[in-house]
């Protein structure tokens, strides 16, 4: 399947605050509940992974979520895999609030008979593709464990790993360097000599499905694989500026691909 395409220069991009703060506001002025964005990004990110495959039925897709909402949008789109005639299996971080919303999708997933284990057990080469919803846009590195070793699992697979917004030890705000370079435990500067380049704990995308909006880091981003944004419905005007400009992307279709400005077969957005 091809998707409409359109080059990066073309498109806004928003932070991981300004869209922290776009959920605020969906909440506050529209009585969107995060609990909506969540089955929505899960019903996109299913529906994608379809699509991207070429089909779902029969193959095993092993969904790998973390305790954030991140985590929650990979098992919402665990529910949906499995009705789309995926093998589903999950492989979780046990989220520490039974009350958080990616608990009550963690519960619903295994009432439904999906079988669920503790991260990175799960986590198998016989596996035909691999969901990446470990870490999501708020990740403050360095990384702990478990997250590297889960990191090395999905790799280790062989097999096509689709991430949810963000892949794992990726700073979707800066393209030049990734956050681990430059920045230590609770944002302090870290050193020089304490500088590490790309080890072996970054997910190696095949594709990366940012929601709502396109994230800046994502843009000429290594081992992101194509990337693609997804509409999660959201009212244009809590983008402010940006929401004509988002509108105008998304009239091309709910999931478009993003791609260099120097491959000429993307779409023009701009006046003529």
């Amino acid at each position: 399947m091809t998707w409409p395409a359109v080059s990066w220069d073309q498109v806004p991009t928003l932070s991981s605050d300004a869209l922290r703060q776009a959920d605020v506001e969906a909440r506050s002025r529209f009585g969107i509940e995060p609990l909506q964005l969540m089955e929505i990004a899960g019903w996109q990110v299913a529906r994608f992974l379809d699509a991207y495959l070429q089909g779902l039925r029969g193959r095993h897709i092993t969904v790998v979520a973390g305790s954030g909402n991140n985590g929650g949008d990979a098992l919402a789109a665990a529910r949906f895999l499995h009705l789309r005639g995926a093998i589903v299996s999950a492989s979780i971080v046990p989220p520490g609030d039974a009350g958080s919303l990616v608990a009550h999708h963690a519960t619903t997933v295994q009432r439904m008979g999906i079988p669920v284990r503790e991260a990175p057990d799960g986590i198998e080469r016989s596996t035909d593709a691999v969901l990446d919803g470990l870490l999501g846009t708020g990740i403050r590195p360095p990384l702990r464990e478990p997250a590297p070793r889960i990191i090395d699992a999905m790799n280790a697979t062989g097999r096509p790993i689709v991430a949810i917004d963000v892949r794992e030890r990726l700073d979707v705000e800066r393209e030049d360097e990734t956050v681990a370079d430059r920045i230590g435990a609770r944002g302090q500067k870290r050193p020089a000599s304490a500088h590490r380049g790309p080890t072996s704990a970054a997910v190696r995308a095949a594709a990366t499905l940012s929601l709502a909006a396109p994230k800046p880091g994502l843009a000429r981003a290594p081992n992101a694989g194509r990337v693609f944004v997804a509409d999660l419905g959201m009212p244009r005007t809590l983008f402010g500026a940006d929401g004509e400009a988002l509108a105008t992307l998304y009239a091309l279709g709910d999931v478009v691909e993003l791609v260099q400005p120097e491959l000429n077969s993307a779409r023009d957005l701009k006046p003529s």
